[in-house]
């Protein structure tokens, strides 16, 4: 443990004589001051809160995740150009006691750039919201609607599956199927369409969600319903709705009739008195509005449950050891790459891996996309079954390879209030550290145990 422990601070101390270090604080202290001036919010308190907490601590994230790279990668790959590393493999040292060295000096100098940059973003928030320049209505708003950390708690999503195969299988017996579409993707278009239409309250009807039973933990204190919607309405206007939010048995329904314009997110304070009774959590909206009009909500996210579920500063040292564990992860893929590449290669490869990994979402479509198709000197035109099947596999294994990797906004969920919960720091420091952390770590000590170091010479 010594000596891994006395790699890791000569990497630290490498760093710091290099200059990266003072760089990457000047840049972060840029950062956190400079963009909350910068960069305008809404006009609202909580978007302020937005602004300062998603874009400064992404900033900040995305300026140490580059900075990681070049330092992981050069912590190996410049000292085995340098004939440095040649000191080190002469004496009794194995090579993953190298790897953690170099590795563990990375960590400790994220961990404490985080906490500098995230302390510094509180104390930042704190003094622009102290008394003196909120108002009292202000200050209960910041306090109970904005700095608070509350448990999300989805309804039951619609079961329109069965409908939508029986559709499709009417379809088929009919011969009314597209040609040249596979079926899979008339399924889906057709599960999205039936979707849509069970998300859509027309004038004098009501839609029923179904929610589980509320979080145990502060039951006296009132919750909110976070819903979107939209209309059928061409020009902006102003939608009456009635809500009725209560459990499936016993106890007393709150009901309140709302009136919101025809687009954008809203919220309602629901009391604590909806908690009481038994079973599941039931929310009603009815379509009361006086003119004809179809209500319509997003079908992804049509409304949520919010519940108080601890303070917020907690939620914040979570989602801040979110990013720890990517940057660990990040520090992982810069000094393997530099156990396997010149500097260069290693740059360029531990980047290009960062920025895939980053591109979740584009490999997730290419990986569900029946319709594969290949360029040929006609143009565009479907693959061969074989070809389309390796792309496919293809796209999907790497689509599986990298799933474990991707992880909710931490931030974005701070910054409006949801819970980062523990069991989720777990998840990713087990997936992101410990697994791929590890199995990176075997790749680089495995190939600076094949490269040729600090030969006798003949």
């Amino acid at each position: 443990m010594n000596t891994i422990t006395a790699i890791a601070l000569l990497a630290i101390r490498t760093a710091v004589r290099s200059r990266v270090v003072v760089m990457l604080l000047g840049m972060l202290a840029l950062a956190i001051i400079g963009i909350p001036l910068t960069v305008k919010s809404d006009g609202t308190l909580g978007g302020y809160v937005q602004i300062l907490i998603r874009y400064t601590l992404g900033c900040a994230e995305l300026l140490l995740s580059l900075a990681t790279v070049w330092v992981g990668v050069a912590a190996v790959s410049l000292e085995i150009q340098d004939q440095q590393m040649h000191l080190l493999v002469t004496k009794p040292v194995h090579k993953l006691q190298i790897w953690l060295g170099k590795w563990l000096g990375l960590v400790a100098i994220n961990v404490l750039a985080l906490a500098l940059c995230g302390g510094a973003t509180y104390g930042l928030l704190r003094w622009t919201t102290r008394p003196g320049r909120l108002s009292a209505a202000e200050r209960q708003t910041l306090n109970t609607e904005i700095l608070v950390t509350r448990q999300t708690v989805s309804p039951q999503p619609f079961a329109v599956e069965d409908q939508a195969r029986q559709v499709l299988e009417e379809r088929q017996a009919q011969g009314a199927l597209p040609a040249n579409v596979p079926a899979a993707n008339v399924y889906k278009a057709i599960r999205d369409s039936l979707l849509i239409e069970a998300h859509a309250v027309r004038s004098g009807a009501a839609l029923t969600w179904t929610c589980p039973p509320p979080p145990a933990a502060e039951p006296e204190r009132p919750f909110h319903l976070r819903y979107k919607i939209s209309s059928s309405q061409l020009a902006p206007g102003q939608i009456a709705g009635r809500w009725s939010v209560g459990r499936a048995a016993g106890g007393r329904r709150y009901e309140v009739t709302q009136t919101n314009t025809s687009q954008g997110v809203f919220s309602l304070t629901v009391p604590a008195t909806a908690r009481i009774g038994t079973g599941a959590l039931t929310v009603t909206y009815a379509n009361v509005h006086a003119q004809p009009v179809t209500v319509l909500f997003d079908p992804r996210d049509s409304l949520r449950l919010l519940f108080y579920a601890g303070p917020w500063e907690t939620n914040l040292l979570r989602a801040l050891l979110l990013m720890a564990c990517r940057l660990a992860f990040i520090a992982a893929l810069g000094v393997t790459a530099g156990c396997l590449f010149s500097m260069p290669v290693a740059a360029f490869a531990a980047l290009v891996g960062w920025l895939v990994i980053g591109s979740g979402a584009s490999l997730r479509s290419l990986a569900m996309n029946e319709g594969v198709r290949i360029l040929t000197t006609g143009g565009a035109a479907p693959s061969p079954s074989l070809a389309g099947a390796a792309l496919r596999l293809f796209y999907r294994g790497m689509q599986g390879l990298l799933q474990p990797l991707q992880t909710v906004d931490a931030l974005a969920l701070v910054a409006s209030g949801q819970n980062v919960a523990w069991d989720l720091v777990a998840r990713v420091f087990a997936v992101q550290v410990l697994i791929y952390g590890g199995l990176l770590m075997l790749a680089g000590a495995g190939a600076l145990h094949r490269r040729e170091l600090a030969l006798p010479m003949d």
